[in-house]
């Protein structure tokens, strides 16, 4: 989580200024913060997701995920590949 804060922070990859323009690796920097994002959602459904329910908070999780999933097939921002580990919850979410 601190690479990616790095990375949101860095006016190199993310200009801040409006007229900026963005980096030619922007959106392989971008998809490589996804992928990792990804990764934490995946070890939270299959490591902490009972921990989870026990705070009742299942749905507001199941919620955020939706909307990274939608935000990422999108943009292409994740490869197939990379979403196998939580392939049933995404075909659940997304049918394709």
């Amino acid at each position: 989580m601190d690479w990616i804060e790095g990375q949101l922070d860095d006016e190199s990859i993310i200009p801040q200024k409006l007229g900026t323009p963005f980096p030619p690796n922007f959106k392989e920097v971008v998809k490589t913060i996804f992928k990792r994002l990804f990764r934490v959602y995946a070890h939270i459904y299959h490591s902490s997701f009972q921990k989870i329910v026990s705070l009742k908070e299942e749905a507001h999780l199941n919620t955020c995920f939706k909307h990274f999933i939608l935000f990422t097939t999108e943009f292409g921002l994740i490869d197939k590949k990379e979403l196998a580990p939580l392939q049933e919850l995404i075909e659940s979410i997304i049918p394709y």
